[in-house]
């Protein structure tokens, strides 16, 4: 729930001015016996309210009035994505020429052309404007823009392109109206066209391709209004992966389509035209909810070839050959002593994933949210971008990246990096992380997450229910991991060891449930002097239990100190992609 969400629900009377949403009374007070108007305010940017009749004086975060109100038992706050879209020019739009011609050869009439506002340019490609409202539509103010060419295409060639930086909603969202029923969600414009001139109602498309959910955030509120979403998506691997994800994500009720009934035909559009309209319209009339199975009838399983399963690679060759990457769905244990870089490993792990196109959600219970930027952003930036001057207070060379880099860093971090706000936590902390990793993962498309540590996240108060409580926390993050198709990595101080490294699960802390059901194990360690000079390095990672493939093994790290990166002898700094972006000149003075 978010801050206008809660007003709709709450406040009653309010009015929004600017930042800040003030309701006729305060919720709290209720005006006090003379009735004060306009003395609450909750801010949606800095996520505060406060009263400011002096006799109530109530004042905290938005946590804190979800808390009051009964909101956060069952859901957590997820500020909106803070993103500038770019507001396309209204498209010049023909209803003649080969691209109204290539559409009536894909069997959609010119009236369902229309009514979507698609048409034709002076390329030759298909324009499809995308309008939130009926009044945008009315005024042919879209929000985002796709463009195709208006022929078939050859393999290999590129299917569409977008106007940059527009907001990515959903296609036909203009003409659907929830009296209506059913919102039918497609994976294409011509399918969702198709849909509507079968069947009517309400056909939207996503806007992007099946794997791209980014239009959850942006559309959130209009989704909120259907209790039934049914999703037609197309008849092959990547169509029926789309239908899972978003069953697994949207909160309402999702039917599906029996995929049987396509024959032959990829997709809504192929249906149409192959098959009809009446036959589209029956499909889409047969839709049935999505069943969540129990059992499994092994001989039904279908055969896997581990190579080829959802993974993050960790950026360590020895440990992706080792593990074979770290796949979705697994629960990864990392310990070792204190000050060894396990902190730093995972958040240079967490990076990685980014580089790989998966969104990261994190709790870190030791760090303050400011310094726990700071290193992430030293590790992002890397050696040659990392500057360096002397406090000259505390005698030592202290590291910074210049503000150019920074804002660099940001753009490409931006609404893909999450980190738990330790504010919000409650007397049962585990439970608000939970929370927060489902918010995470429903509304950013968060996959890989990090909890870093055990033993700062507060389960329970008595102290002789604290290992099993912790044992508990850990078991709900597999089960989180499983259900989602996710990666959990999750750090667990060790037991005491008489100064030894760990050498294997027994000496992980906590209850043997914590590595038992971990499908990963591994101790990260620095080195004694004596040892890194025989070794050639100055850490090393054990894979204590590698479930996937069972290999086990130690491998060799050095540790940059400037950039905070462990890389293997003889790997060098990898760049991540903010640097592929226009790079300035460096600022020579640091950002303070």
């Amino acid at each position: 729930m978010n801050e206008i969400e809660f007003a709709r629900a709450h406040l009653g009377d309010y009015r929004v001015q600017g930042a800040e949403i003030k309701p006729r009374l305060c919720p709290y007070c209720r005006g006090g016996q003379h009735g004060d108007k306009y003395t609450f305010a909750l801010n949606m940017d800095k996520h505060t309210f406060i009263c400011l009749r002096g006799s109530c004086g109530k004042q905290g975060h938005f946590s804190q009035l979800l808390r009051d109100f009964g909101e956060l038992s069952d859901t957590v706050y997820a500020p909106l994505v803070t993103r500038s879209y770019v507001k396309p020019q209204p498209p010049k739009i023909s209803r003649e020429g080969a691209a109204m011609q290539y559409i009536k050869q894909r069997g959609i009439s010119a009236e369902t052309a229309a009514a979507y506002g698609v048409g034709g340019n002076t390329q030759g490609e298909v324009v499809f404007p995308y309008y939130e409202t009926p009044e945008a539509f009315q005024t042919g103010q879209p929000v985002f823009i796709k463009y195709r060419p208006a022929r078939k295409l050859e393999k290999g060639e590129r299917k569409a392109r977008r106007e940059k930086d527009t907001k990515p909603v959903l296609f036909g969202m203009h003409l659907c109206q929830p009296e209506n029923g059913m919102l039918y969600l497609f994976e294409g414009e011509f399918d969702a066209m198709a849909g509507y001139q079968a069947h009517g109602g309400n056909c939207v498309s996503v806007p992007s391709g099946c794997r791209d959910f980014t239009w959850l955030d942006t559309c959130a509120d209009f989704l909120s209004q259907y209790d039934r979403v049914a999703i037609i998506g197309d008849n092959d691997a990547a169509g029926q992966e789309m239908v899972r994800a978003l069953s697994d994500k949207l909160e309402c009720a999702v039917c599906v389509p029996d995929f049987a009934r396509y024959g032959t035909s990829k997709d809504a559009n192929e249906i149409l035209y192959r098959q009809g309209a009446e036959r589209l319209s029956a499909i889409m009339d047969g839709v049935h909810t999505a069943e969540t199975l129990g059992l499994l009838n092994i001989a039904e399983i279908a055969p896997v070839d581990l190579s080829s399963l959802p993974r993050v690679l960790s950026g360590l060759p020895s440990i992706d050959r080792m593990c074979g990457g770290l796949l979705m769905g697994d629960l990864c244990v990392w310990t070792g002593k204190r000050g060894e870089g396990k902190s730093t490993i995972l958040t240079q792990l967490a990076l990685e994933s980014v580089e790989q196109g998966e969104n990261v959600c994190v709790y870190s219970g030791e760090i303050p949210a400011n310094r726990f930027r700071y290193g992430v952003y030293l590790q992002a930036a890397g050696e040659l971008h990392v500057c360096e001057r002397m406090d000259e207070r505390a005698g030592r060379v202290t590291q910074f990246v210049p503000q150019e880099i920074q804002r660099r860093i940001d753009r490409w971090l931006n609404g893909r990096f999450w980190l738990y706000d330790n504010r919000i936590a409650g007397a049962d902390e585990a439970e608000s992380v939970l929370r927060a990793f489902e918010k995470a993962y429903r509304r950013y498309n968060c996959r890989v997450f990090l909890v870093d540590n055990l033993m700062t996240v507060h389960t329970c108060r008595s102290e002789r229910d604290f290992y099993q409580s912790q044992a508990d926390f850990t078991i709900k993050l597999r089960k989180f991991a499983e259900k989602h198709g996710v990666l959990v990595h999750l750090v667990v101080h060790p037991r005491k060891t008489g100064g030894q490294a760990v050498r294997d699960n027994d000496e992980v802390g906590g209850l043997s449930t914590i590595t038992n059901i971990a499908c990963a194990v591994f101790n990260m360690r620095r080195l004694d002097e004596n040892e890194a000079a025989e070794k050639g390095c100055d850490s090393a990672i054990s894979c204590l239990k590698n479930r996937a493939y069972g290999e086990t093994g130690n491998v060799r790290l050095h540790f940059l100190a400037k950039s905070r990166r462990f890389v293997e002898p003889g790997q060098k700094e990898k760049p991540f992609g903010w640097e592929q972006q226009a790079a300035p000149a460096l600022p020579s003075e640091p950002p303070f």
